[in-house]
């Protein structure tokens, strides 16, 4: 049988980015901001103007990592920090950075953001504020 799924589109990921803009703007943050559908395919990249261009790639490993391994990137940096799990920083395609935050629709993940061009902890609260978008 087939199964039925919910997927993300690029109106939903645009209105998410839209949501990242506005915060990143009030706070006057320079960000990448990168949404990757649920397969980790790169669906919508914004670079704000002088933002670092090296985040660019940073922004989309933190959205893929998120969804290819059904966690937010938060939760590898708390285990690399806070138990010393460095053999975390060996994971092929992932990093372990606050910024990549799960997208879903109830339970089931439809993609992920990743955010890059500031602090860890900032880059996380821009990207769950473009999370809650779709709650």
């Amino acid at each position: 049988m087939l199964a039925t799924k919910t997927t993300l589109t690029i109106e939903a990921a645009k209105k998410i980015a839209e949501a990242c803009e506005a915060a990143a703007k009030k706070d006057k943050l320079k960000l990448v901001i990168a949404i990757v559908d649920d397969g980790g395919h790169l669906m919508l990249l914004h670079r704000d103007d002088g933002a670092q261009v090296g985040s660019v790639e940073i922004a989309t490993l933190k959205a893929r990592t998120a969804v290819l391994f059904q966690r937010p990137t938060k939760a590898f940096q708390d285990v690399v920090e806070g138990e010393g799990r460095y053999a975390l920083l060996c994971i092929p395609n992932g990093i372990p950075l606050d910024g990549g935050v799960l997208l879903k629709a109830g339970d089931e993940i439809i993609g992920a953001i990743g955010v890059s061009g500031e602090s860890d902890e900032e880059d996380g609260d821009i990207g769950r504020i473009g999370a809650a978008v779709l709650v």
